[in-house]
């Protein structure tokens, strides 16, 4: 037989306890070792009565169980679950039997599990009211609330064998109740915080309660008015009043102007609405918001007196006036002064639109207006071309206003004839116009500046672009905090300035600085103009940097060619006698007596050959030299020479480097542009210390070819660049002088042009080819 602990309380009803008692009568006797008959019937009958009193127990317990109301759960004392009703698995989404077996806190993790130990320890039962709880598994369901009770059930000993633990989800009567504070709240808010005075009323007139504002409109506390009623405050003479309060019997609402009492006497004019509406228990109430109407009355009054003011200000003003209406432009009104600028009579123009009358032109125009006044309500100062009656075109300087006139719309128009502004400002754009095209298109730099400020204040493009500025960089500034002037503290600049106040400065010969700081020549106008009222300086500078090049080209080059006479003059008959004696030298030098002077004839025969290559090199410089000009290949002729460079380079333990781009095929003449690279990579190579790198470049830029000749030298230093290319100079210990100057002359030649670049790290010569 299992024991009570074993057992739940459904099982203990069934297993009939009663056994015991019965197993004791049976094994009683008498005196005379006889059982007791009857004491056995008469608990045999109480042990009846009290099984079908349990089984009665068990049946009422099984209904409660298996309501379908409430979530009951039978839980032994470490809280397990013994048996769920449907309605608590259904009310976490699981089936009956996935409980047994499992612990409640496994499944519901809470802080509950507290009040669960003191109700074991305690003995005694434990209800909950909108407890609230969180699913785990789901806390997309939010917050949940729930009334339970949890029941300990002792055994015979008076210890607690398991709990009945039920459950309501009250959850939507505390969201509701909820939603009913809030509600609540937000009227009682409104009451207490409304501007307008509010009255919660019985039809009758009796006041049940009044809000602050309706107190400090009356003067009273709400006591006050609860005790005088809609009698005392509302002037009940005013028929109107009597009127509305007969009225809402009706519709069961009024809106009307009253005459209201305060606490003093004093009278005031409101406004009152009130609404019928029955409470919870089914009595007809009433609500009345009243407002203090006393300064709409001070404004209508301010209104009336303005309109009289408005009619006497639209007819008689000098100013143009017009009303007309919105939707379709009908005039409705007009001053004298208006229709006498557009050759009409007043009576002409009154009930006819501006279509009829053909005064405006643009129809699509007006659409855009009409537009921009009904997102707006206004337009101020619209330029608008009108037709006179007479078919001329005048221009009016128009603003409108939107006048609102029993619910419709109106054009309230005033306009100014600018006919005459309009034609000067149209001369002055034309003329603006011309000097803005003179100004941007220039072909040389020209700057506006303040004589008062010194800023700048307008820069046309070739400045900006011959300067390498934005025009946000200039504007606002300075010539001198753009550090325009190679010499800001020039005493010519300063008399130059001094001169410019007084009058103006003709082809004055400048030098400035550009943004990257390189240095050019210009030559300076300037003088003063008007602009925008303003007294300014309109200052051209226009470069003559490259003009001054060419002329230094140009005196270099015909000293070139002076030299290049001469030689050509001279060189034959130079050139006769040293062939002749440098065959007597070579024939002498084979006989045996001079054997001991032969090193001294080979060396008189060297320097022969190098005063002939002088020759040569001198002849080179000719203007009038030939040259047979054939379109080639300029790389191909880089090619052709580059092994006789490299080997000159190696000798020197130095490095050369091609980088040849795509290029097209010029005319040159093959034997000098050869000579051309010799010349300028020896150069280089000598300008270099051991170890050193030469770069040959050639590439395409816009419609030239150029040869790039780059060294790692030490650079070129001011004083030498100015000379170079000058016949005889020559910075080397035995240098002719002659090797750039016949560079110079190759390139004049072939209508090519030399620059060069040098720095610090090095010097590169460009030739620049045409195609």
């Amino acid at each position: 037989m299992a024991t009570t602990e074993e057992k739940n309380p459904v099982q203990r009803m069934e297993s009939g306890e009663h056994e015991s008692t019965v197993n004791q009568y049976s094994t009683e006797s008498t005196e005379d070792n006889k059982p007791d008959v009857k004491g056995l019937e008469a608990e045999i009958k109480r042990l009846k009565a009290e099984i079908d009193i349990r089984n009665k127990d068990k049946n009422t317990f099984e209904a409660l169980f298996d309501n379908k109301i409430f979530a009951v759960v039978i839980l032994d004392s470490n809280y397990n679950f013994i048996c769920v009703n449907d309605v608590y698995a259904k009310a976490f989404s699981r089936q009956v039997s996935d409980f047994p077996g499992h612990n409640h806190f496994e499944f519901y993790p809470s802080d509950v599990k507290v009040i669960f130990d003191q109700v074991v320890m305690t003995k005694e039962s434990y209800k909950a009211w909108a407890r609230p709880f969180v699913y785990t598994d789901h806390p997309e369901w939010g917050t949940t609330y729930w009334d339970w009770t949890l029941v300990p059930v002792l055994d015979s000993y008076g210890e607690v064998e398991s709990l009945i633990f039920t459950l309501n989800d009250v959850t939507e009567h505390v969201r509701t109740k909820e939603k009913l504070c809030e509600s609540e709240e937000r009227y009682r808010s409104i009451f207490d915080n409304s501007i307008d005075g509010i009255l919660l009323t019985v039809p009758d007139g009796t006041i049940l309660s009044a809000n602050p504002s309706a107190c400090l409109m009356f003067g009273r506390t709400e006591e006050e008015l609860c005790a005088v009623g809609r009698n005392g405050i509302v002037d009940m003479n005013d028929p109107g009043v009597i009127m509305a309060v007969q009225g809402r019997e009706k519709t069961g609402c009024f809106n009307t102007e009253a005459t209201l009492i305060r606490k003093d006497g004093t009278k005031f004019p409101g406004e009152a609405t009130s609404n019928l509406f029955k409470d919870k228990d089914g009595r007809i109430l009433s609500s009345i918001i009243v407002r203090d109407i006393t300064e709409r009355k001070k404004s209508e009054e301010v209104l009336r007196l303005s309109e009289e003011k408005f009619s006497k200000a639209f007819y008689h003003n000098q100013t143009m006036m017009a009303i007309t209406r919105l939707d379709d432009d009908t005039y409705v009104d007009v001053n004298n002064i208006w229709a006498n600028s557009i050759s009409y009579k007043r009576a002409e123009m009154i009930g006819k639109t501006t279509k009829e009358l053909g005064i405006r032109v643009e129809p699509i125009v007006r659409q855009k207006i009409k537009q921009i006044l009904l997102e707006y309500g206004c337009i101020r100062n619209y330029e608008e071309k009108i037709i006179k009656k007479s078919g001329e075109a005048c221009y009016f300087l128009t603003s409108i206003d939107i006048l609102d006139i029993n619910g419709e719309k109106f054009s309230l128009i005033s306009a100014v004839d600018i006919t005459e502004r309009r034609k000067a400002e149209e001369a002055l754009r034309e003329s603006q116009e011309l000097f803005a095209i003179a100004f941007d298109h220039a072909p040389y730099s020209l700057l506006i500046t303040s004589l008062k400020e010194g800023k700048i204040k307008k820069a046309n493009k070739v400045f900006l672009q011959k300067n390498g500025f934005t025009e946000e960089e200039v504007i606002g500034r300075s010539t001198v905090e753009l550090n325009l002037w190679f010499n800001p503290g020039d005493g010519d600049r300063a008399e130059m300035l001094k001169k410019l106040n007084e009058e103006e400065v003709y082809n004055k010969e400048l030098k400035l600085r550009n943004k990257d700081g390189r240095v050019f020549d210009v030559m300076f106008t300037g003088g003063k103009v008007n602009l925008d009222g303003e007294e300014c300086l309109i200052t051209i500078q226009n470069d003559i940097t490259e003009l001054k090049t060419y002329q230094y080209e140009l005196e270099r080059l015909d000293r070139l060619n002076l030299v290049g006479e001469m030689a050509a003059g001279i060189g034959h008959e130079v050139r006769n006698p040293m062939t002749t004696v440098k065959g007597f030298l070579q024939l002498l030098k084979e006989k045996e007596r001079y054997d001991q002077d032969r090193d001294i004839m080979d060396l008189m025969v060297e320097e022969l050959d190098r005063a002939n290559s002088i020759i040569s090199e001198f002849l080179s410089l000719a203007k009038n030299k030939a040259v047979e000009l054939k379109s080639q290949s300029l790389n191909q002729k880089v090619r052709a020479v580059f092994p006789l460079l490299q080997a000159d380079a190696m000798k020197q333990d130095k490095n050369i480097e091609l980088v040849l781009g795509d290029i097209p095929h010029i005319k040159i003449d093959r034997n000098e542009v050869q000579q051309l690279i010799l010349n300028l990579v020896r150069n280089g190579l000598d300008a270099m210390q051991p170890g050193g790198l030469m770069t040959i470049k050639t590439f395409q830029e816009d419609d030239m070819v150029v040869l790039a000749v780059t060294d790692q030298g030490s650079g070129i230093v001011p004083e030498v660049i100015a000379k170079i290319g000058t016949p005889f100079f020559t910075t080397k210990d035995n240098g002719t002088g002659l090797g750039l100057a016949v560079c110079y002359s190759i390139a004049a030649r072939h209508n090519a042009r030399i620059e060069i670049d040098t720095g610090p790290e090095g010097t590169t010569f460009f030739v620049r080819f045409k195609e």
